[in-house]
């Protein structure tokens, strides 16, 4: 007798629906295909185990079972529940009729009850497409249901044992309907910080503005300077500055954490991780054993910012490994068995110092390193990986100065609320238009030709130089450039884009004059400066 339901296979970080037929006849053996015998022999254990706990007999001839699309490669423990449910219509437990209208997802225990899993987020599972014959969904209780909409309107069932779904399916006990949630209402809101870093740190205008431009365009930034100088405060400036997490964003955060076997609550605050420099590079990426999928830091950072502290420190495979998801904000892990897709929208915050020993440009100490080793220790971060750096931002301590003291900010930008709505607006502005090209004026235009045929730089770096001209137009121009305005591109923005980008130049720090660059001027830009 053949029996056909559907359930849902998850592959990597992706779930799909699939079908599962199941016949029996007349023989001893089991067959399968669409599915790795091991993932099937397993998974017919656990089946033909709760048959016996829940007082069914075992089925007996030849089984012959199909999963398609095949699932070699892929976590078949959700499987559970669709096979088990095709195995006793095929002897007869269930009518046929209502299990083609159904759909199935859950892993049986040995006592027969049902329960999920783990390895990929939930918010993956219940957005699986489904046919419209489907009108039945049978899940775990812990699987919690979409909200409603006419294009795909289902009813969940929960259902946590075996005997009690097989009652359900020939009308013996009504199960009950699993209501969808506004979780988001209950989430962790953000709170405005009343001291917060941004306000509070000593920053010169330039380097605040910076930090504005970095949230706001979402530019990968590079900070280099001696200890103590407040680089790694600068990182966390920049995810003050950023806008709250949308629901979406968020369900994946959670997720991710709860296939790590960690429980966070559902929170509109952006992450923040800061990973060890001695970190592993499945740590930072992630990992695919087949059939579980484990978010690295990363991923863990998605909507965020992801702080590499001691940049040169980290080892160099795990860095250059950087340059491609730096640059399609996706993190790809290849398999022989498939590829692993994982999210990396974040935002790059790197801190190097710029020599072993930290204090190479410092007025105050002394630098004990050698020019070879100073170079040595520079080239760690190679111009492929640089490049992936918009922003090059330079720290110092100035004798005399208390560094707790804070400086003026940009005028209209020094509160951490106006700074927040600037980042916010001008997100929306570069993420619903984004091919937007402003105007320049003619003198930026040769200034920034001047500048990158002195230089050399690559193609990618003039896109990096214009993305900064623009996203620093738009934010010296805020609120006004949120009423259909656009702001055109001059001198200024062009001085600014080329000063932070100090890793152009070759030999920057030579000569002691990398403490001059962020004092770049802004009125004009001449090809031959050094």
């Amino acid at each position: 007798m053949l029996a056909s339901t559907h359930g849902v296979g998850i592959s990597g970080s992706s779930a799909r629906m699939v079908s599962v037929q199941v016949h029996r006849t007349k023989g001893a053996r089991i067959h399968a295909s669409g599915i790795s015998w091991n993932a099937m022999r397993h998974c017919l254990a656990r089946v033909f185990a709760a048959f016996e706990t829940c007082g069914w007999q075992r089925p007996s001839g030849a089984i012959t079972l199909h999963v398609g699309p095949e699932m070699h490669h892929a976590h078949t423990a959700h499987l559970d529940l669709p096979i088990a449910i095709g195995l006793l219509t095929s002897m007869g437990y269930i009518p046929s009729e209502v299990v083609e209208h159904s759909l199935f997802i859950g892993e049986i225990a040995l006592d027969g009850s049902l329960s999920s899993t783990t390895s990929v987020p939930q918010f993956e599972i219940v957005n699986v497409p489904s046919p419209r014959n489907v009108w039945n969904i049978y899940t775990p209780g812990l699987i919690q249901p979409p909200p409603q909409t006419k294009e795909k309107r289902h009813i969940h069932r929960r259902c946590s044992h075996l005997s009690e779904l097989v009652e359900a399916l020939n009308g013996q006990r009504q199960l009950p309907i699993l209501r969808s949630k506004n979780s988001w209402n209950g989430r962790i809101k953000r709170m405005d910080e009343t001291a917060s870093l941004f306000e509070t740190i000593r920053l010169n205008n330039q380097q605040r503005l910076a930090l504005l431009v970095a949230a706001a365009g979402q530019h990968h930034t590079l900070i280099i300077g001696p200890p103590g100088t407040g680089k790694s405060m600068m990182a966390r400036c920049i995810h003050e500055l950023l806008p709250p997490l949308n629901e979406a964003t968020a369900m994946k955060l959670q997720g991710w954490h709860t296939s790590r076997g960690e429980t966070m609550p559902l929170s509109e605050v952006p992450p923040f991780r800061a990973p060890h420099a001695q970190s592993s590079a499945a740590g930072l990426f992630g990992t695919w054993n087949k059939e579980r999928a484990v978010a690295g830091e990363c991923t863990m950072a998605h909507g965020g910012v992801l702080a590499l502290d001691e940049f040169p420190e980290f080892n160099r495979s795990c860095i250059e490994s950087l340059r491609t998801p730096m640059e399609q904000q996706t993190i790809q892990i290849g398999r022989t068995s498939g590829a692993l897709h994982l999210p990396f929208q974040a935002l790059v915050v790197a801190t190097a110092n710029p020599c072993p020993c930290g204090f190479f440009q410092d007025r105050q100490r002394k630098c004990s390193c050698t020019a070879s080793v100073i170079n040595r220790y520079l080239h760690r971060i190679t111009g492929p990986i640089s490049a992936r750096f918009q922003l090059h931002l330079e720290t110092t301590v100035e004798k005399g100065v208390d560094s707790a003291l804070p400086s003026e900010a940009t005028t209209g930008l020094s509160s951490l609320a106006n700074a927040r709505a600037a980042v916010q607006q001008v997100r929306k502005i570069l993420t619903d238009q984004p091919g937007l090209d402003l105007t320049w004026d003619t003198a930026s235009v040769k200034a920034l030709e001047d500048h990158t045929s002195h230089h050399r730089c690559s193609l990618r770096e003039v896109h990096s130089l214009k993305n900064i001209a623009r996203t620093h137009a738009l934010i010296k121009e805020w609120p006004e450039c949120s009423k259909n305005s656009r702001p055109e591109i001059d001198m200024e923005s062009v001085a600014f884009a080329c000063q932070f980008r100090i890793f152009d130049r070759p030999n920057w720090w030579k000569n002691g004059q990398s403490t001059n660059w962020r004092n770049y001027p802004s009125e004009a830009i001449k090809p031959d400066i050094r």
